[in-house]
């Protein structure tokens, strides 16, 4: 079983509200670093169009950041984020995705309200089979494009429906991730959530990444590179990267994220 991190007031938080917010996960000697990393990945994924991800409007996408720089791939084992998504999903954890994301100024939202599974068949609220995680880059002001969550919403039945609004900020009973740079925040990912609207004068750029089983498929165009996979050199890491038997990768007896 993976380590007991969670106090209680996290873990009955994350299982009534669906999320956790780990303020100054990142301190700011490392925020610097990982700013610094994210502009170097942007101006090379800006210069070369046949990289993947998204060129819209209203959302730049660098997929598969981890690519992009060794700091990315350590901050998919963060001290003080990744062990709290293995806790809730347990031993057999991997990476499913991983992105940059950049929401210029004065643009709608790149994503209503949604939750991001939908296997028919199993029954959500008491299967996890995800939990995503958010880094804010810079500071989330309520009009800056924050996330959105409806708490406790990844425990309604498969047919609940939501009410119809022109503007995610219009849902009733949301909360808004409007914290400083430097903050992480994880969620069920049967968790309504959204993007609103960022209404202000200053880019919203955040680095998710998105833990699941190592049964599941990792989603396409995020399947590591072999250079990546040469770096895997941990017990860890390995599986984070999908490398191992599909039904017998497991962290068990592991206890910390440098064992090899």
């Amino acid at each position: 079983m993976a380590k007991a991190v969670m106090t209680d007031e996290q873990r009955l938080f994350f299982e009534t509200n669906g999320y956790l917010v780990i303020p100054n996960a990142l301190s700011p000697e490392e925020l610097a670093r990982v700013r610094a990393a994210a502009d170097r990945a942007e101006a090379v994924w800006k210069a070369d169009p046949s990289r993947p991800g998204a060129r819209r409007e209203n959302l730049q996408q660098v997929q598969a950041i981890i690519e992009y720089d060794d700091i990315f791939l350590d901050l998919m084992e963060h001290p003080k984020v990744f062990p709290i998504a293995w806790e809730i999903l347990g031993d057999d954890i991997q990476m499913i995705d991983n992105d940059y994301f950049i929401s210029p100024p004065h643009t709608t939202t790149h994503a209503d309200w949604h939750h991001d599974v939908g296997m028919g068949g199993v029954y959500h609220p008491r299967s996890t089979l995800m939990v995503k995680a958010f880094f804010l880059l810079d500071d989330a002001a309520e009009n800056g494009g924050c996330t959105l969550y409806l708490p406790g919403s990844h425990r309604y039945p498969m047919d609940f429906r939501l009410p119809k609004v022109q503007d995610p900020k219009e849902m009733p009973c949301h909360v808004k991730m409007a914290y400083p740079a430097g903050t992480a925040y994880l969620f069920h990912c049967r968790l309504y959530h959204a993007a609103s609207n960022n209404e202000s004068d200053r880019y919203r750029r955040v680095l998710i990444y998105n833990y699941g089983h190592f049964w599941m498929k990792m989603w396409q165009g995020y399947e590591p590179s072999d250079a990546l996979k040469a770096k895997a050199k941990t017990r860890v890491r390995k599986q984070l990267l999908g490398i191992g038997d599909a039904y017998g990768a497991s962290l068990s007896g592991v206890t910390d994220v440098q064992q090899v």
